[in-house]
């Protein structure tokens, strides 16, 4: 009995290394990883997003298919972002603060490796569509006088971009990978939602499947 449990968990292993290798390998046999990321990252706003608030924080988590022999990759990503409101005194008024933005970005992005050894420093690109909710108030100086008396000045709404990005990822056991990344998220204006661009500083843990 006991030699027959044996000889069934030595076939059951084979079967199992056996479909895992044919799970990660495409059909004319080229290998790929897959990347399983947590990633946080902080904010800078730009443009018109600077008048209203000071930094931004958050995380996403990510999905990436790399392939080995042509060093290119592609992904997905699923965030959610806040930001930090800024505020404003006027002479005999109370003060202005503006409310906290929030915002969910999904992200599809391609990237290329330049190495794929310990280091694997690499460049690439996200398009992305995101929702948010942010308040305009203090955008526009010509009008801070009627914006400051609003209880509430805020639109919400999806935008599209496009997030070009560099990166390193460090993986000394070929398991666990450990980067930083810096990237520009450029989102285009849409209806009453301005022009969003921020800088962002990200590090993050990946688990590979190799």
């Amino acid at each position: 009995m006991k030699k027959f449990a044996l000889i069934l968990i030595v076939v059951l292993f084979c079967v199992i290394n056996s479909n895992a290798q044919d799970r990660h390998r495409l059909s004319n046999g080229q290998p790929y990883d897959v990347f399983l990321s947590v990633k946080g990252h902080f904010l800078k706003p730009l443009s018109n997003l600077s008048d209203n608030y000071k930094w931004g924080a958050g995380g996403n988590i990510s999905v990436e298919y790399q392939y080995q022999e042509i060093k290119l990759s592609w992904g997905f990503s699923l965030g959610y972002d806040r930001f930090q409101p800024k505020t404003l005194k006027r002479q005999f008024l109370p003060t202005k603060q503006t409310f906290v933005a929030q915002q969910a970005p999904f992200v599809v992005f391609v990237n290329y490796y330049f190495f794929n050894e310990k280091v694997k420093p690499y460049i690439g690109c996200g398009f992305g569509a995101m929702w948010g909710k942010y308040d305009y108030s203090f955008s526009n100086t010509a009008n801070i006088n009627e914006y400051y008396n609003r209880d509430y000045e805020g639109q919400s709404g999806f935008h599209f971009g496009v997030l070009p990005h560099v990166g390193l990822m460090i993986s000394t056991n070929h398991r666990d990978g450990f980067g930083i990344e810096f990237g520009l998220e450029n989102y285009f204006k849409n209806d009453r939602l301005e022009k969003l661009s921020t800088f962002s500083a990200t590090l993050n843990y990946t688990y590979i499947i190799d």
